[in-house]
This record gives structure tokens, C-alpha cells and sequence, in this order.
């Protein structure tokens, strides 16, 4: 098979999976809106490796590794959708930041310090980073320090609390990694 004939083929594939990925984001929709019911949380950690174990059971090793980040990137997807959905949530999670922070979220800022902790051995640093980028949030600086198997990121954000896409990504954040704090609004 030729490069080209190679081509086709993932073109043909991709195409299949478009509707399959709408089909997905449309289930997740009907997901947030039965949470925004119940108060159930988007992110449920066993459930997620559960279902990664499950469908990754009969891949092939060569490629286990990249099916299961392939996965845990969709999941990721999945949840950015179903926290802009829910944006009461959003609200829920900004409010408890910022008043464990001492911050009302009034003062004018363009920049948003926060922290969080991640266990090294599994840390989903990369997932986090992922966020940040499918928000279209720019990190303006990053230090990452490691002790007791514990990673702990410190980040400024660039942009406003108040903006949508700022505030699905510190509700993501805020529910699924351990530690998270606003810092500073600069």
C-alpha cells in the first residue's frame, strides 16, 4: 500500500469517526444535564479507570498504551463539555475558591495564580495541560516542584475569572485534581 493509499484510508476512518464523536458529545450533554439534577460529580475517578480497563482489555500491546491515552483524552473532552454545561457548578466551584483564598473576584485582574497537587506516580499533568489548552487559556508561567511523591504545579493564567472559558477550566481543575487554589488575581 502506498503513502497516498494510506491517506485515504485515515481520511475514511476520521470520517467515520465524526459522527460517532458527535453522538458521544450529544450523550455527554444528556449526562450534565441528569448531574445538573442530581449534584453528581463529572469527574468519578473509579468509574473512568473501570471503564478504561474494561474496553482496553483486548488491545494489543503494541498499541495498549495509546488506546488508553486516546481514551482518557476523550473522557477529558467528555467532561470539558459537561462542566461548560453545567455552569451552576462553575459557580459552586469559583465561589469556594475564592473565598478560601480570601478573594471576592471583584478586583479588575488579568491574570489568574492557582495551584494544585497531582501524585507523581500518576500524575495527570498532562490532561490538566490539555485543559488549559482546549480553554484557549494561556499559561504565563509554570513551576513545578516534586517532595513526598507528590507533584505540586503552580501556574499563572492568563485572563479574567469571569471569562466562560477561564471558568470551565478552574471548575475542571477545581474538581479533579487534589489541592487546588487561587492564589492571586493579578
Amino acid at each position: 500500500m502506498t503513502l497516498d493509499e494510506i491517506r485515504v484510508r485515515i481520511d475514511a476512518i476520521d470520517t467515520q469517526m465524526k459522527p460517532l464523536f458527535v453522538n458521544r458529545m450529544e450523550c455527554a450533554a444528556q449526562v450534565a444535564a441528569a448531574k445538573a439534577k442530581t449534584g453528581g460529580d463529572v469527574f468519578v475517578l473509579e468509574r473512568e479507570l473501570a471503564i478504561i480497563e474494561k474496553r482496553a482489555s483486548d488491545i494489543d500491546a503494541d498499541i495498549y498504551d495509546e488506546y488508553v491515552a486516546f481514551l482518557r483524552h476523550m473522557m477529558s473532552v467528555s467532561r470539558r463539555y459537561q462542566y461548560g454545561i453545567l455552569t451552576d457548578m462553575q459557580e459552586r466551584v469559583l465561589k469556594d475558591a475564592l473565598e478560601e483564598s480570601g478573594f471576592d473576584g471583584g478586583k479588575p485582574h488579568d491574570q489568574v495564580e492557582i495551584s494544585f497537587t497531582c501524585k507523581k506516580e500518576a500524575s495527570d499533568l498532562n490532561l490538566f495541560m490539555n485543559m488549559i489548552r482546549l480553554n484557549k487559556v494561556e499559561i504565563d508561567g509554570m513551576n513545578l516542584t516534586s517532595k513526598d511523591a507528590v507533584q505540586t504545579i503552580d501556574m499563572t493564567l492568563d485572563g479574567n475569572i469571569h471569562d466562560g472559558n477561564m471558568k470551565r477550566l478552574l471548575c475542571q481543575i477545581g474538581k479533579e485534581a487534589d489541592g487546588f487554589k487561587i492564589r492571586d488575581l493579578k
